[in-house]
């Protein structure tokens, strides 16, 4: 059965740069689930990933980035996280969004990704915040500024080192095709 199956050069790379992709979200989510779920800094426990989906979302273009964020996402809520039904929707919506910005009035370069990581990151811990405080209140208001605001700007320490790897895998199979 596969030898009758005949992938060209390109279309290989392109199974090897998404294969990357999901390790890397792989790697991301257990180091998110497993290590820094254990150790919170400041009181708050820090969510990288959302911020690795909107830099492949950006890299990729809005179309291949926008599936990518739904894949991630949806992963990511089926692992346990919390609210993670809530960031299935707020999460892919919010890194095409900024894949679309970035393509038609921004750059694609390191600062405006930075900043669109942070909005993202903001509405979708923004909109967790605002369930738990709505629905049986498990929050007070103060966490706000105590624990979320905080959470999200240690969050985006890991920007450049997604930023730098989805720079380099998104590399993958571009020559070539020229």
């Amino acid at each position: 059965m596969l030898k009758y199956i005949h992938l060209t050069k390109l279309q290989w790379l392109g199974i090897l740069k998404w294969s990357l992709y999901g390790l890397l979200t792989l790697a991301v989510l257990l180091l998110q689930t497993v290590l820094l779920s254990q150790l919170p800094v400041l009181g708050a426990k820090l969510a990288p990933l959302p911020a690795l989906i909107v830099c492949v979302c950006v890299r990729e273009g809005p179309e291949k980035g926008g599936v990518y964020a739904i894949a991630a996402a949806l992963f990511w809520c089926l692992s346990g996280a919390d609210f993670g039904n809530l960031s299935v929707a707020v999460i892919p919506i919010g890194a095409m969004l900024s894949a679309v910005l970035c393509r038609a009035v921004l750059t694609l370069r390191f600062l405006p990704t930075a900043l669109c990581c942070l909005a993202v990151c903001l509405v979708n811990d923004s909109a967790i915040f605002v369930f738990k405080l709505i629905l049986p209140p498990t929050v007070a208001l103060d966490n706000y500024w105590r624990v979320l605001l905080p959470g999200v700007a240690l969050s985006m320490a890991f920007v450049p080192v997604h930023y730098a790897l989805v720079k380099l895998i998104s590399r993958i199979g571009v020559r070539d095709a020229l």
